[in-house]
């Protein structure tokens, strides 16, 4: 029990169940919503489908999270076909179990405010800069994943009805004082005792071995010398890396580059504005005087700011004082620009401005001056810019001339590497578990291990094993699977046979032992076991862990088991007394905060396994 409060307290389950709904919205999987024509569904829950896009924009999502949390090892895992389905699955279940709290909300009319919506958006770190909501960043990301202003706000909203949910759920959960010091007298606690360990080594030379039992066990286990199916193959193996490590570019190069290129590292000038929009049709004269009244006041000293919220038909840039942020040349209407980018210092502030959209006051609230980054800044990138492109070059290359010559002489590797670096390479007798690194990845082994492929002895087509990598193989020799004969292995048998009947030999020892001190008999020799703790490296782990899962015993009385050790030996383990554990304050708090977080993972697995229950869960399509 207590493993697994600590396994629990750990888990990542928890403590993501409410931080995963605000990364369902993180940037890179905005887009996983968009749903703007039909699509098959994967799955139907409770009538209401999954589509295919989603999932598959969620799979994906969870892929590139997975990839930047592992960085090199993802590769490894991805070769694997059983990762990725149990990755799949794994996004399946978990936008089955999102719908079904979805409508568990719903049905309970949970519902958010349109001003608690406004106010997440606000909040949302995708849509800020230096801390500040921005508007054009708000409504440059939405455009960029095919959103509409409304359309991510019934989106927000339903999603936060979904926290809103388990938040009242999870929360309701507590863990009384009580329970801390009744889990902490538990951690805690110590135990006295004794054992006696019987060697298994007294056992072995005694044991007889019969021929007659060596083919009896060999029979029973032929399984443990079953020699899976084998190959031997050459290949050619191309790396990317290799490439790289001999290409070497020209300085006048890199400069040439950098100056024929100047423009990606200039940054024009540019300023920031803000305004005040007053609506307005065909130069409409009450407009117009209203304008010219809120430029009075600012002109008069009213605070430009205040005057934006108070009065601004822009409503988002109103609410920030009227700040648009640093616009640049060419995306506003052209009055406006003319107007705007004619005002020379910071502070500045305009006559009244009419535009198709009706009449401005704009000011000048910050200019920065263009740079350009110096060329000893971005030398070391360009040239590794350029080397990778003639690595990439180079690579393609290599490839399409190994594959030709591999394919016009298919019965040999030789052709293919003349006139490069690359080397013919043999392997060794390898299986499936066993292959050498260069061709350690399922589609090779898919290859290799194919029977019209081992019978043809012919050359295979190139074969990528990652973006860097590739291999052409062929197979020379082949074993089909096999068990080893008992002459072969004999010995193998002898000694494992040994072992097991003298361990047998020792437990039957052990066992009787053990009746000995049930029935009282004070004769029998322990080693002392006095208020040993769960943490003690004093003796065996494994009579430790017997120790303390034996009951308490009755008082007068004493518990007796016996337990195997790594090593092979029997011990007879004897429990005599049990001592609580003392509470420790300092860790109070914290393993309070460990069985909530249990108990919370406990309680979210209960409701989601009653929502399942009662739902309808139809698999359309094979995820």
């Amino acid at each position: 029990m207590l493993d697994s409060i600590r396994e629990r307290s750990q888990s990542f389950i928890v403590k993501a169940i409410l931080v995963f709904l605000a990364l369902t919205f993180a940037l890179f999987g905005i887009g996983s919503y968009v749903t703007n024509q039909p699509d098959p569904a994967v799955a139907i829950v409770n009538g209401e489908e999954i589509a295919q896009a989603q999932f598959d924009r969620e799979v994906e999502n969870e892929r590139n999270r997975q990839q930047q949390q592992l960085g090199d090892f993802y590769a490894t895992l991805s070769a694997d076909p059983a990762f990725n389905q149990r990755l799949r699955q794994q996004v399946l279940d978990r936008l089955i179990d999102q719908k079904l709290v979805e409508q568990y909300a719903q049905d309970r009319g949970l519902r958010v405010s349109n001003e608690q919506v406004k106010t997440a958006i606000r909040e949302f770190p995708a849509f800020q800069v230096a801390g500040q909501f921005d508007n054009q960043t708000y409504r440059m990301v939405l455009a960029q994943n095919g959103f509409s202003v409304d359309g991510f706000a019934e989106l927000m909203r339903s999603d936060m009805a979904r926290t809103q949910l388990l938040e009242s759920i999870l929360e309701t959960d507590f863990v009384l004082a009580d329970e801390v010091q009744q889990v902490q007298a538990l951690v805690n606690q110590s135990r006295s005792g004794g054992y006696r360990e019987i060697a298994l080594a007294d056992y072995l030379e005694t044991v007889e071995i019969t021929d007659a039992a060596i083919e009896t066990w060999y029979q029973q286990n032929r399984d443990r010398f079953a020699v899976p199916e084998q190959v031997r193959v050459e290949f050619v193996a191309l790396e990317a890396g290799a490439i790289a490590e001999a290409i070497e570019i020209d300085e006048n190069l890199v400069r040439e580059w950098y100056e024929s290129n100047r423009s990606q590292y200039e940054t024009a000038s540019r300023a920031r504005f803000s305004h005040i929009l007053i609506e307005a049709e065909d130069g409409n004269a009450d407009a117009r005087a209203e304008a010219e009244a809120l430029l009075a006041e600012i002109n008069n000293g009213a605070d430009f700011a205040e005057v934006a919220k108070a009065n601004s038909d822009d409503v988002f840039s109103g609410e920030q004082g009227g700040d648009l942020d640093f616009i640049e040349a060419g995306t506003m209407d052209p009055d406006f620009e003319a107007a705007a980018f004619a005002l020379e210092n910071v502070g500045d502030v305009s006559d009244v401005v009419e535009t198709s959209f009706g009449f401005h006051i704009i000011k000048l609230t910050d200019r920065e001056e263009g740079s350009v980054t110096p060329f000893e800044e971005v030398r070391d990138e360009i040239v590794n810019d350029l080397r990778e492109e003639r690595v990439k070059q180079r690579y393609y290359e290599l490839q399409q001339g190994v594959a030709e010559a591999s394919f016009e002489m298919p019965d040999t590797l030789q052709p293919a590497v003349e006139g490069t670096q690359l080397t013919v390479r043999t392997s060794d007798w390898f299986n499936r578990d066993t292959a050498p690194s260069a061709l350690n990845h399922p589609a090779v082994l898919q290859q290799v291990f194919d029977n019209d492929f081992i019978a043809e002895g012919l050359n295979s087509d190139l074969i990528e094993t990652s973006d860097t990598e590739s291999v052409v193989v062929r197979v020379l020799e082949h074993r089909p699977a096999s068990t080893r004969a008992l002459d072969e292995v004999r010995d193998t048998v002898t000694t494992q046979l040994r072992r097991e009947r003298a361990q047998a030999a020792a437990t039957e020892q052990a066992e009787a032992i053990a009746e000995q001190l049930r029935a009282g008999e004070a004769s029998v020799e322990l080693t002392v076991l006095d208020a040993v703790d769960r943490r003690t490296d004093e003796h065996p782990r494994a009579i430790v862990q017997a120790l303390f899962n034996m009951a308490a015993p009755a008082e007068g009385t004493t518990a007796v088991t016996t337990a195997t050790l790594n090593n092979g030996n029997v011990a007879v383990v004897q429990l005599s007394q049990v001592m609580a554990g003392e509470p420790d304050a300092e860790l109070a708090t914290s393993l309070q905060e460990q069985l909530e977080t249990s108990n919370s993972q406990q309680l979210y697995m209960a409701f989601i396994e009653g929502l399942r229950a009662e739902a309808e869960i139809e698999m359309v399509r094979s995820n």
